[in-house]
C-alpha cells in the first residue's frame, strides 16, 4: 500500500515509517527528514501550508494517511493558538476531506487529554469529552472531521518511548533525571496509560491489514501515576530514586490546565482487534531492552 505519514521525524512518526517501511511504500513528510530506508519517499514542508499540502496528497495518491503531526508541547499551544488551530484542526479537516473524496483511509492520533480528569476510572470512548487546554481542545476538534468520514479512524492515545529528534519524551525526561540525580517532581494525583511506541506501531499495523473505523481508545491496559511511573523507571534501569520528589500537579503553576485522570479504557480496541494490550511496565521494559542493545542514552 502507499501509505503517508505526517510528523515523520517525531516519536511515533519515526517508529512507523521504520516498521511500515519493510512492508508498504511510505511517503513521509515533516518539517525535517528522518529516517532513511527502501520504500520511503520524504517531502519535507510547512503542514499547515494548504496548497503544499494539497499538492502533497494529489501527488501521492494515497491509499492510507497515518496523522500524527501535532504541537507536542501543551504550553506551546496556549502561547500559539492560531498554530494549534491550524495543525490540529485545519490541516486535519483538509486530509480528511481529500481522503473521504478519493474514498481513502485516515487513522488520525489524537490524545488522552481531551476528558477532565475527574472520573475516578479509566475512561471509555462513550464518556462526555470536557477539554481543559487549547491542545486538547484543538485536537478534540480535529476528531470532527474525520468522524464525518466513511474510512476514519481516531486513536486516542499516550506513548513513551526513544526520539530522534532534539526534544526530549516524558519517559527520556525522567530517565535523564535519575541519571544525573537532578531533582524530578513527579505528580502522585495525575493518572495515564502510556504505551510504548514501537507497540502503538504494531497495532497500527495490525489495524491496517485489518481496518477499523470510528474512535477507539489505543493504551496500556492498566496505568499509573506519575510518580509510580518515576520509581518503577528507577527500578527497571537500577538507578536510585532519591532525586524523585512525590508532589500534586496543583503545587505547579502551568500555563496550561492538565487533568488528573488520563487513564483509557482499551477494551473496545481490545475486542476489535482480538488483541491482548501489554501493560505500562512493559513499555518500561521495553525502554530497557532498547538502551541494552543500542546504548541508546545521550545524557
Amino acid at each position: 500500500m502507499k501509505i503517508g505519514i505526517t510528523g515523520a521525524s517525531g516519536m511515533l512518526g519515526t517508529a512507523l515509517v521504520n516498521h511500515l517501511s519493510k512492508t508498504h511504500q511510505i511517503f513521509a513528510t515533516s518539517r525535517s527528514r528522518g529516517v532513511e530506508g527502501q520504500n520511503i519517499k520524504w517531502d519535507c514542508f510547512d503542514l499547515t501550508s494548504v496548497t503544499l499540502l494539497d499538492q502533497w496528497l494529489k501527488t501521492t495518491k494515497l491509499d492510507i494517511v497515518i496523522h500524527c503531526a501535532a504541537i507536542v508541547s501543551v504550553d506551546a499551544c496556549e502561547n500559539d493558538v492560531e498554530l494549534a488551530i491550524k495543525l490540529h484542526i485545519k490541516t486535519t479537516e483538509l486530509i480528511a476531506n481529500y481522503l473521504d473524496f478519493n474514498n481513502s483511509r485516515l487513522i488520525y492520533i489524537s490524545t488522552d487529554s481531551v476528558f477532565d480528569g475527574e472520573k475516578q476510572k479509566a475512561y471509555s470512548e462513550s464518556d462526555l469529552v470536557n477539554p481543559l487546554n487549547v491542545y486538547a481542545k484543538t485536537k478534540l476538534k480535529g476528531e470532527k472531521s474525520v468522524q464525518l468520514m466513511s474510512k476514519g479512524l481516531i486513536l486516542r492515545t499516550n506513548i513513551i518511548g526513544w526520539t530522534q529528534e532534539e526534544s526530549t519524551s516524558f519517559a527520556e525526561w525522567v530517565l535523564e533525571g535519575l541519571i544525573n540525580d537532578t531533582p524530578l517532581n513527579l505528580f502522585y494525583d495525575v493518572h495515564f496509560s502510556p504505551l510504548h511506541v514501537d507497540g502503538l506501531s504494531l497495532i497500527i499495523e495490525k489495524i491496517i491489514e485489518n481496518p477499523i473505523y470510528g474512535l477507539y481508545h489505543c493504551a496500556s491496559v492498566d496505568s499509573i501515576s506519575k510518580y509510580d511511573f518515576g520509581m518503577q523507571m528507577a527500578k527497571v534501569f537500577d538507578l536510585p530514586s532519591s532525586n524523585i520528589n512525590r508532589i500534586s500537579v496543583k503545587e505547579v503553576d502551568f500555563k496550561a490546565e492538565r487533568p488528573k485522570n488520563m487513564a483509557l479504557n482499551i477494551e473496545k480496541i481490545s475486542l476489535a482487534l482480538e488483541y491482548v494490550f501489554p501493560g505500562v511496565i512493559d513499555a518500561v521494559l521495553l525502554m530497557k531492552k532498547q538502551h541494552d542493545k543500542n546504548n541508546k542514552l545521550p545524557y
